[in-house]
């Protein structure tokens, strides 16, 4: 039985110039390069177009549609050690069983940058379609990544990237990775990138602090961990925020200097992303078993436009999240969404526009809402931080 694709291919030659145009702009990138080769190669008019063959061609169009998604998943670890503190950590073990089941699922592990342009960049042609690929990042250099991770992702030679805040390594904290041990895996497949020089909050003022002296002191702090980077030959524009808070004018820097970033909001990454606030996953605690990470691992962008929203809360403790949706393909009646008090009221205000309002108030600290629509056996997601002071103003304490 033939393929979808060689019908499409066999057929599409058929059609006048003006239906071959229209048909190469809903086709997956990869499917429009191999018939532009065919046809250069067959010439016009190999075939007669047919009624019966424009139909097949309909048909196999829709089923290519349906399967072919750009997307990207960022995975991120912190300390990969049993005796490290819970919530940022996961057992050597269970990472390593996460490799194999990157591995057993068929996926594919990019280097960062590569995964970024191969998700949002629609336009693109990668060499086959319906690409499975992931990136493996991890925050804060600790010692543990280099004892307990990189020996299996040399192995496998898996590229992965390490968010640094350089002051920990200038400084020799004992727990921490060394510049050799960084330069070393660098020449092994890792990209070492900006978590700024001292892992602040970069949303916090410092006591009467203007709003100049507050960018300036956070423009300073990308700039010192860039300038040491370099000064080990190891720059890159990647991103990642510490704690994974941002609010506007953090995102309004990082774009600046030209950096691209990422939360730790989760969901995969899509031509709709914005590539100031990427997402990625947190594996760590109770958030690492097999299940879920091939949910994860399998997830979809949900092709949501202007998913940037100031994430600080100062008054509306139950803030909606409007959410505008790029495509009327999706059946948004299946879509759930979970935030604090559990599963959220879902209402469309508009056609392509959907209201989510929780069901209690987001807690002090940080909290995120989750939205998930299946597809298959995947699903698209999408995560919204928010971000809650104490009820006296002051900032909350990390645990």
């Amino acid at each position: 039985m033939r393929s979808p694709s060689w019908i499409i291919l066999k057929s599409a030659t058929a059609f006048p110039v003006s239906w071959r145009s229209f048909l190469f702009t809903l086709l997956s990138s990869s499917l429009k390069s191999v018939i532009r080769k065919l046809y250069k190669s067959l010439g016009n008019g190999i075939l007669h177009g047919t009624t019966f063959q424009k139909k097949l061609v309909a048909g196999a169009l829709i089923y290519s549609l349906t399967i072919h998604v750009d997307a990207g998943v960022v995975l991120l670890y912190h300390h990969v050690d049993e005796g490290t503190p819970a919530i940022t950590s996961i057992a050597p073990s269970q990472f390593n069983l996460h490799l194999d089941i990157i591995e057993a699922e068929g996926f594919t592990v990019l280097p960062l940058d590569e995964l970024i342009k191969r998700s949002m960049d629609a336009s693109s042609e990668p060499e086959t379609g319906d690409e499975k690929i992931v990136a493996i990042t991890f925050d804060d250099a600790y010692r543990s990544i280099y004892s307990n991770a990189f020996p299996n992702l040399q192995a496998r030679g898996w590229p992965f990237t390490i968010f640094v805040a350089t002051r920990l390594i200038e400084e020799g904290n004992p727990n921490y990775l060394t510049w050799a041990n960084l330069k070393k895996m660098s020449m092994h497949g890792a990209t070492i990138a900006n978590h700024t020089d001292s892992h602040i909050h970069m949303i916090r003022r410092l006591e009467a602090e203007t709003g100049d002296r507050w960018e300036n002191r956070i423009r300073a702090e990308l700039i010192t961990a860039k300038g040491l980077l370099v000064e080990h030959g190891l720059d890159s524009n990647l991103f990642a925020y510490p704690y994974g808070e941002y609010d506007a004018e953090t995102l309004n820097l990082v774009r600046d200097l030209g950096m691209v970033g990422f939360g730790q909001q989760s969901g995969a990454i899509g031509p709709y992303s914005n590539p100031l606030l990427l997402p990625r996953y947190p594996l760590a605690g109770v958030y690492v078993g097999e299940a879920a990470f091939r949910d994860k691992l399998r997830s979809l962008p949900l092709p949501v436009r202007h998913p940037e929203v100031e994430p600080m809360v100062s008054d509306n403790f139950k803030p909606p999240l409007k959410l505008s949706f790029a495509t009327d393909k999706l059946d948004l009646a299946r879509m759930t969404c979970y935030g604090p008090g559990g599963l959220m009221t879902l209402s469309e205000t508009k056609p392509l526009s959907v209201l989510a309002t929780p069901v209690a108030e987001v807690s002090v600290g940080r909290t995120r809402y989750n939205c998930t629509l299946p597809k298959g056996n995947r699903f698209y997601w999408f995560s919204q931080l928010w971000i809650r002071k104490e009820s006296d103003g002051s900032w909350y304490h990390e645990p």
